[in-house]
């Protein structure tokens, strides 16, 4: 898991921000989901018995609770790079938890000493047990346009014959993904936290201009949090920027050269990144060796594959 991944993650995973990223994503900005219902629960999601074993590990999962009892449970899975295989992942990541219910209600009804009809006895599963929805919110931050596919339809294979593949769609759930694509979104007044503003300066990264207009023109940028101001260095690609405490006289004073360091730095590291894709694109279509292309980018031959692979290629 890379920095930036590691990062959102623990940012993300403060309740007040994941209540507002969902119901500013998902639900337009109406308040639907309450911060005071949400709690942490496990990412690992596996399955193991004598037809597979299985698992899976995913970015954030809150459980939400409505009157002392589970109502619903919440997925973030953080995307740097494109996954042409995402609506399958995110299904079989989902069916993965509702498998993990189904085993926690089958547990729990073999210890009861509940009257089961035949069915019912057999697969542990009574007629009045209920599975709790369980929603992924996909969350789409780098910076090429996604153009990958949104739904199980856009990578299936329904062939050539018009009629045959309208009835084959009829027939197959779409399963489409929610979807917050950062690149693309430029309009975030549905979110209430300090989410709004770390999402309008991610939108402005590329343009020193528009970025340093808004830090001038939004005072909540002289008192930004510390996880917030963390969480904008790393998405920005910024190393050299030293950890500030916020609601200081120094923060305040120096907002406007913190974020001008923040714009060089991320434009050095920008340009280094451009570097290395062109040399991961170079050995991917065999014009160029590894070894060559270490050397150029001053790395090992190891570290070069490595993050080559972090890369997604």
């Amino acid at each position: 898991m890379g920095k930036n991944d590691i990062t959102l993650k623990d940012y993300l995973s403060e309740p007040k921000r994941y209540a507002d990223l969902l119901n500013g994503s998902i639900f337009q900005g109406r308040q639907i989901i309450d911060a005071g219902e949400l709690m942490d629960t496990d990412t690992v999601q596996s399955k193991s018995d004598e037809q597979a074993i299985i698992e899976r590990i995913n970015d954030i999962i809150m459980k939400q609770t409505k009157d002392g009892s589970l109502f619903a449970v919440w997925t973030v899975a953080n995307q740097q790079y494109i996954d042409y295989s995402m609506p399958a992942r995110v299904m079989l990541q989902d069916a993965l938890s509702y498998d993990r219910q189904l085993k926690e209600i089958k547990r729990g009804n073999r210890s009861s000493d509940s009257q089961a009809g035949s069915g019912e006895f057999l697969s542990k599963f009574l007629s009045e047990d209920r599975l709790h929805p369980v929603i992924t919110l996909v969350v789409y931050w780098g910076d090429d346009p996604w153009h990958g596919a949104k739904s199980l339809h856009d990578i299936l294979d329904f062939g050539a014959d018009p009629v045959l593949a309208q009835e084959l769609k009829q027939l197959v759930p779409e399963y489409p993904l929610h979807f917050l694509n950062l690149s693309e979104v430029h309009n975030y007044s549905h979110y209430k936290t300090e989410l709004r503003t770390l999402f309008e300066l991610y939108d402005r990264r590329k343009d020193k201009t528009a970025f340093t207009q808004y830090v001038e023109e939004h005072d909540e940028c002289r008192h930004m949090d510390a996880e917030t101001y963390w969480a904008l260095r790393i998405l920005v690609n910024t190393t050299k920027l030293k950890t500030m405490i916020p609601h200081s006289e120094r923060m305040e004073k120096n907002m406007g050269n913190v974020f001008d360091e923040i714009w060089e730095d991320a434009r050095e590291e920008g340009l280094h990144e451009g570097k290395l894709t062109t040399l991961y694109d170079l050995v991917h279509d065999g014009l160029l060796s590894i070894k060559d292309a270490a050397a150029r980018a001053s790395m090992t031959e190891s570290a070069f594959t490595t993050e080559m692979q972090k890369a997604g290629y």
